[in-house]
């Protein structure tokens, strides 16, 4: 029962820490990439640092979608809960996909916390997803989307935004 608490109030606190972001550059410079080399300790995930940064901000990968970040959440070092986005400053539209919560922090307001941060980091923006809503999906795309602009509503991505690849 104690365990069961302990989590619920670890998760608690990570979905009310959603705005203390670690931030990876897209393209690190070789400054950058000198100083993780020199450094690397300055670059590992110390979960116990203060104040914790347990959300993590990252480029989507090379080979994934260019343009695209992740918003990652870690309980230690066990991956909680990650959604992708992308965000065209020319029209002011957000896309938001995949949200992924790990087993065990399913229906924890880690994904309602996330999409509440991400609106905090880019206002003015309306907000949409690219793919179609999976029939069970549905109810949480409503609950987060009521009173968001764009409701996050399928929409296709702006041509500013590259198209996926062929393979996707």
């Amino acid at each position: 029962m104690a365990e069961t608490e302990t989590a619920a109030r670890l998760v608690a606190q990570l979905a009310d820490q959603a705005h203390w972001v670690r931030n990876w550059p897209d393209n690190p410079n070789w400054r950058e990439r000198l100083r993780r080399w020199l450094h690397p300790g300055a670059y590992r995930f110390d979960r116990t640092a203060v104040p914790p940064k347990p959300w993590i901000d990252r480029p989507a990968g090379p080979y994934e979608r260019t343009g695209w970040r992740i918003r990652a959440a870690y309980v230690g070092s066990e991956p909680a809960f990650e959604v992708e986005y992308v965000i065209c400053d020319q029209c002011k539209i957000g896309w938001v996909e995949s949200p992924y919560s790990s087993d065990g922090y399913k229906r924890c307001g880690l994904a309602s916390a996330a999409l509440r941060a991400l609106r905090r980091a880019y206002p003015g923006v309306t907000w949409h997803t690219a793919g179609g809503h999976f029939r069970e999906s549905e109810p949480f795309w409503s609950a987060v989307g009521a009173e968001v602009p764009g409701g996050y509503t399928r929409r296709e991505r702006c041509h500013h935004i590259e198209p996926r690849g062929a393979g996707e």
